[in-house]
């Protein structure tokens, strides 16, 4: 019997269907090709609002943030050397889902861009959206505070153990930085059921040879450090503590609570980026004046949300 007649006849009891999605995904892409651009940026579409316009959001904010740039580089390239650069940029984005059941729809997203030098640089995004109704979520709004320094312990061990021998791509130091205990250094993470797996882009542990890395922490190592309820607003101080009109604004608005994370986050980086202790000092006499700016906005939603993206954009500009 010819091998294909025979696949045929298997019994179609040993045939085990895959597991049927609770939510529909189709793939939405966005192609350019000019003479500066190549893009090729694939997204997802679910069918739930609240999920789709997000993403929609981003993919499209994206592509027209990497045409702006390619527009400004090019002209700039051009007004200098009297003629367009040899190359174009590149952006590709494609997606995989992960995690799709009636509790959570999760995607997971690698981005390649290339505007010169010797390789492009690999990002990664994730989303996890609680589902039905397309919450997403971050990690501190899953886990408690406390949380975060066994996480970045399970992390640093289980990279340890990827990268023992001599051959290491990576060092104490490098995991220390891009693994310790910082909210910033988890970003990138997938919530299953019973684990926890968290990525990293190439630089973030190891060499860029190495490629991006993960690790996977059960949740039954994190047992007790979840919150109940992932919809609550969670700032980058107790708001248990909140104590001024504007902390407990804050603290009432997710929006604003999550804003006020990336703020302490971004702050914590710039200072460690600080080139001495003059700027250092600069940064932080910055940050005094901007949080009293930021507290005559009283519990006025836009006006907090504007005072923290300014500040959240003249730190990132240093």
């Amino acid at each position: 019997m010819r091998p294909f007649l025979a696949a045929l006849l298997v019994p179609a009891a040993l045939f085990v269907a895959p597991a049927a999605a609770k939510v529909p995904v189709e793939t939405v892409k966005i192609e350019r090709k000019t003479d500066t651009v190549d893009i090729e940026v694939a997204y997802p579409r679910t069918g739930v609002a609240a999920i789709d316009s997000q993403l929609a959001a981003w993919a499209n904010g994206m592509v027209a943030d990497f045409e702006a740039t390619a527009d400004e580089d090019f002209a700039s390239f051009k007004d200098d050397n009297g003629e367009m650069p040899p190359w174009t940029y590149s952006l590709y984005l494609t997606f995989e889902v992960p995690r799709n059941d009636d509790r959570m729809l999760v995607f997971d997203f690698d981005e390649s861009i290339f505007t010169g030098g010797a390789h492009p640089n690999h990002g990664i995004e994730t989303f996890n959206f609680m589902m039905p109704d397309g919450w997403q979520v971050d990690l501190p709004e899953v886990f408690k505070p406390k949380a975060l320094d066994k996480i970045s312990a399970l992390a640093i061990a289980d990279l340890e153990r990827q990268f023992a021998g001599p051959d290491s791509m990576s060092d104490p130091d490098w995991l220390k930085s891009g693994a310790g205990p910082s909210w910033r250094n988890f970003g990138a993470f997938l919530l299953f059921p019973d684990k926890l797996v968290i990525r990293f882009p190439p630089y973030q542990v190891a060499a860029y040879a190495a490629g991006d890395q993960r690790v996977e922490i059960p949740l039954s190592a994190l047992k007790g450090l979840m919150r109940q309820d992932w919809r609550t607003p969670v700032a980058s101080f107790d708001c248990s503590k909140a104590g001024t009109t504007t902390e407990k604004a804050i603290c009432g608005d997710v929006a604003l609570a999550r804003l006020d994370r990336n703020l302490a986050d971004t702050y914590a980086q710039a200072l460690s980026w600080a080139s001495d202790d003059a700027a250092r000092d600069a940064i932080k006499a910055g940050q005094r004046a901007w949080i009293t700016d930021r507290n005559a906005c009283g519990s006025d939603a836009d006006c907090l949300s504007a005072s923290y993206t300014e500040r959240i954009k003249a730190l990132q500009a240093g």
